[in-house]
């Protein structure tokens, strides 16, 4: 790199370049890194303005430990269960990486909901950022459906039982519940076509969209730039690097540490292989999915779509219309009353649904 700043772009032909001038001269790198280096923040942003960058590590985790697992794991349900325990118990490291995987799913979901709390109160979806969010939420959403699919694939009696609730509520949706609880299913009941659709869906569409979706929102992040705090903070915009770099460092080691400590110290349960005959297993579904398990039970029979579809469907069109419900000029919560308490009264019905579950 020395050679590039001293002597320019021409002089790389006539003096032996190094490898990092070589890649520069053909792809830019090094601008790149300096310009996002540079990137000026608004004063005020501090530590909850890393967790974007958290979000990312996490999904490199995740790929990375993902794509470890399926060197070993066989989908079909006479092998499923049985690759599974071979990784937990058998092989090199296997049940670390595992549960790098297994408990790095809790991480992502905890920290992009850090994240969506965080731009919701900070009011940053309003314009010009309105599409940053719409394929946040996307992401969230894209988020859950890796955990859902991924549930099964231990083939387990609790991933075989709480996949039967769950795409049971498929059955709910108006006039196409009954063909569309085939199609996810691969048949009228949970099988074998249902561990490979899910695998399928598992390593091959969702990853597709995930890495579609992230590459738009991150375009947006660095088009649009972040956003300082909902009040102007005095001082003048510094740096990314090296104070905000530092901040990204810091959260970065103690949650990476925190998730390979875990992962080290508790292997993933892996239950008895699961056996349709027994219908008297008692399914409970992850944590994340808890409130929702939680709110079925209370919800009559007969209003069972209500809290299958009906509620689902209205808070993920309530949170992609969020741009466009609140009108406020002002990104300030004191001056955006109702939208806040609409989400407070959301979110401590959530937590409370939540903590009966774990409870219960």
């Amino acid at each position: 790199m020395a050679i590039f700043h001293k002597t320019g772009h021409d002089d790389l032909h006539r003096e032996r370049p190094s490898l990092g001038d070589w890649l520069n001269l053909r792809t830019g790198w090094y601008g790149f890194v300096q310009k996002n280096l540079d990137e000026p923040m608004p004063a005020g942003v501090g530590w909850w303005q890393t967790l974007g960058n958290l979000l990312l590590t996490l999904l490199v985790f995740q790929f990375v430990s993902g794509f470890m697992l399926t060197l070993y794991y066989v989908p079909s349900p006479d092998h499923a269960h049985q690759s599974v325990s071979y990784i937990n118990n058998r092989a090199w490291m296997g049940s670390i990486v595992r549960g790098i995987h297994h408990y790095g799913s809790s991480f992502l979901v905890i920290v992009i909901v850090l994240h969506i709390l965080r731009t919701f109160f900070w009011g940053t979806y309003k314009k010009p950022r309105e599409l940053t969010w719409v394929f946040g939420v996307l992401i969230f959403g894209i988020m859950l459906a890796f955990s859902f699919t991924g549930y099964l694939l231990p083939w387990d009696q609790k991933a075989f039982w709480a996949t039967v609730v769950g795409t049971r509520m498929v059955e709910t949706v108006p006039l196409v519940g009954d063909k569309l609880v085939v199609l996810v299913r691969g048949g009228h009941e949970v099988g074998a076509l249902t561990l490979t659709r899910f695998y399928a869906i598992h390593i091959m569409a969702l990853p597709l969209a995930l890495m579609g979706l992230t590459a738009a929102h991150l375009y947006l992040v660095r088009r649009l730039h972040i956003a300082g705090p909902v009040t102007k903070q005095k001082g003048k915009p510094v740096k990314f690097y090296p104070t905000q770099l530092f901040r990204d460092a810091v959260v970065l080691l103690v949650a990476v540490g925190w998730l390979l400590v875990l992962a080290y110290l508790a292997k993933p349960e892996l239950g008895e292989v699961a056996n349709p005959a027994r219908v008297d297993f008692t399914p409970k579904p992850e944590w994340y999915f808890l409130g929702l398990y939680e709110l079925l039970k209370l919800l009559p029979p007969q209003l069972e779509s209500v809290g299958t579809f009906f509620i689902p469907m209205g808070m993920i069109a309530g949170m992609l219309a969020l741009p466009w419900l609140d009108r406020s000029e002002s990104r300030h919560p004191a001056k955006r009353r109702w939208i806040i308490d609409v989400a407070i009264v959301t979110i401590l019905g959530i937590g409370i649904l939540t903590l009966k579950g774990l409870l219960s």
